[in-house]
């Protein structure tokens, strides 16, 4: 210090703003490091963003896509766009479907027209004005459950957008019934077809004759009868398994979502459940887990036994036809728990071996 108070002042003067100039830029250093850091930390988060953003639309892009040839190829699929013909053909193919009926009558109920929907009361500039027409038909007559069964696969094989509403089944005699059929058909303004063609579907694999032959063969309209005892003995008291007389009928769909029809013959009633809805069958507490598109029911059953007083909880798979007594076996519940607890307590190398 006293070297540097004995020099010239203007060295002096030098000195110090060099050693300011050093000071400065030492402390600019960090201070630029850190603003010109945010800077790139910013720019990224902005890039990754950007990236996130192009992802999603062109998610959308494909979704759109995949939508766009859906609507194409149900516009091909169905009526006409001119209703009179839509009306008269459709009515006529329905028709040839009941040769089986007996006064078999086909009866056009209305036809009701979807408009596009209207934003701030204005219709938007892309996209027809007219989404799609919806024509609705009344069938009915008399047949047997063989002529019903053909007249089911004969309807659902066909491509078009239709579907049996509501249907309502009484019997008569002799093995005959009483049908009543709504059934909806529509058209899209976009449909290139100028009339109706029943072509049925590309890889078709459903089981109708299995299905017709569970109809058949099962009379659901009467009630159970108990085997008559033999000879003079005095009769024992007969226990029948629920399980045995209750049948899943079929599967329909009502707006786009499953149903599953379920006859409990031993109480002389029809069950319509939906997913998530339960039911009982005899000591059994039942609920309907899925309604899967192979047309098969996943149930799932509660059951104590009544010796031990235990608990089961299983999951069984039912199709069309089938009673639970025959039904498919899938899972057990509890062991499923058991091996997950199991799987997440067991500490580790618990199963290594000693050495």
């Amino acid at each position: 210090m006293s070297r540097l108070a004995n020099l010239d002042p203007k060295k002096r003067e030098q000195y110090l703003m060099i050693l300011c100039g050093a000071m400065l830029l030492v402390a600019a250093i960090p201070i630029g490091l850190y603003l010109f850091g945010s800077d790139v930390s910013k720019m990224r988060n902005q890039i990754e963003a950007a990236k996130k953003s192009v992802a999603e639309l062109e998610t959308k892009r494909r979704a759109s896509l995949t939508f766009e040839k859906q609507i194409k190829q149900n516009a091909a699929d169905a009526l006409p766009v001119n209703k009179e013909l839509a009306v008269a053909e459709y009515k006529n193919w329905l028709t040839t479907l009941l040769v089986g009926f007996e006064g078999g009558q086909v009866t056009n109920t209305g036809t009701t027209t979807q408009q596009a929907r209207m934003v701030r009361n204005r219709t938007g500039n892309q996209g027809p004005v007219e989404y799609y027409a919806n024509f609705k038909f009344n069938v009915s007559g008399k047949t047997t459950l063989q002529d019903m069964g053909q007249f089911l696969q004969r309807f659902y094989e066909v491509k078009t957008q239709h579907l049996i509403r509501s249907m309502t089944i009484s019997p008569i005699d002799n093995g005959r019934i009483d049908v009543s059929m709504t059934i909806e058909a529509i058209s899209i303004p976009q449909t290139p077809n100028k009339s109706f063609t029943a072509d049925k579907k590309e890889g078709d694999e459903t089981e109708w004759s299995r299905m017709i032959a569970a109809m058949v063969e099962r009379n659901f309209f009467a009630s159970y009868v108990p085997p008559k005892p033999e000879g003079e003995q005095k009769p024992e008291p007969v226990v029948v398994s629920a399980s045995k007389h209750t049948y899943l009928n079929g599967i329909t769909w009502s707006n786009d979502r499953p149903q599953a029809w379920f006859n409990f013959r031993l109480e002389g009633r029809q069950g319509i459940m939906k997913i998530g809805d339960r039911f009982r069958i005899g000591e059994a507490n039942c609920r309907v887990e899925a309604i899967n598109l192979d047309r098969t029911v996943e149930l799932r059953v509660e059951l104590r036994d009544n010796g031990t007083g235990q608990l089961s909880r299983t999951v069984w798979a039912l199709r069309p036809g089938d009673t639970l007594y025959d039904a498919e076996f899938l899972r057990d519940l509890d062991e499923e728990e058991e091996n997950a607890q199991s799987a997440t307590t067991t500490p580790t190398g618990a199963n290594e071996p000693r050495t």
